[in-house]
């Protein structure tokens, strides 16, 4: 059994040695020798020197930093691609579409993006009878906020995809006699996620408010 006043002492000393080389960082400058004769436990290679520990620890650290660096490339290329195609999409919204027309540009700007693989722009009347068939779905994912990025169960996919998409980005455009959905659906689980940064979808969302026939920024 452990002696709990040992213990005590133990860490006493190694809280005494930490706050003396906290204080003097040039200790090992001193007695260099210390640095290959002191070994530290190590998982695959039963110990290791300091130095080699300390070159481990900054090579492990420069990995992360690296695997950072391409992650933020990867989501400025993603960015920089989305930015081109809304501009694309901009520039076909702009001429006083009709709502086919709108269809048609929305279409081809959801080809030109990387996962995504359907694309749906429902216009519901209050007196139309289609409207039953999304009221679950607004009333579920978009009666506190008018985008949703997720899954649906199988009951509110039904008006929009069939059972390939797996994820989708929902944006309700206006309320009363100008509401509209739009929707993009992929086919993998997680393209669309909760966690998203939705700051193209509310662009898009504004855009569309302004150009679609019957709609206005009122």
């Amino acid at each position: 059994m452990n002696d709990p006043l040992a213990q005590d002492k133990d860490a006493i000393a190694a809280s005494v040695v930490l706050d003396y080389l906290q204080d003097h960082p040039e200790f090992f400058q001193h007695y260099p020798q210390l640095l290959q004769q002191m070994r530290l436990p190590h998982q695959q290679r039963g110990s290791v020197s300091l130095v080699e520990r300390q070159l481990e620890m900054q090579r492990t650290k420069i990995a992360a930093l690296e695997d950072d660096i391409t992650r933020l490339m990867s989501v400025a290329r993603q960015n920089e691609h989305i930015f081109h195609a809304l501009n694309t999409l901009h520039l076909a919204l702009l001429q006083n579409p009709t709502l086919q027309d709108a269809e048609q540009a929305l279409q081809q700007f959801a080809k030109s993006m990387p996962q995504v693989h359907a694309c749906r722009l429902v216009c519901l009347q209050p007196d139309s009878s289609a409207i039953s068939q999304y009221q679950l779905l607004l009333s579920r994912r978009l009666s506190s906020d008018n985008v949703y990025l997720g899954r649906l169960n199988k009951e509110e996919q039904q008006p929009l995809f069939g059972e390939s998409i797996h994820s989708v980005a929902l944006l309700q455009i206006g309320s009363g006699p100008g509401l509209a959905l739009l929707a993009f659906g992929s086919e993998q689980d997680d393209h669309f996620q909760p966690a998203m940064d939705r700051l193209f979808i509310r662009h898009l969302a504004k855009l569309l408010l302004l150009v679609l026939p019957g709609h206005d920024d009122s």
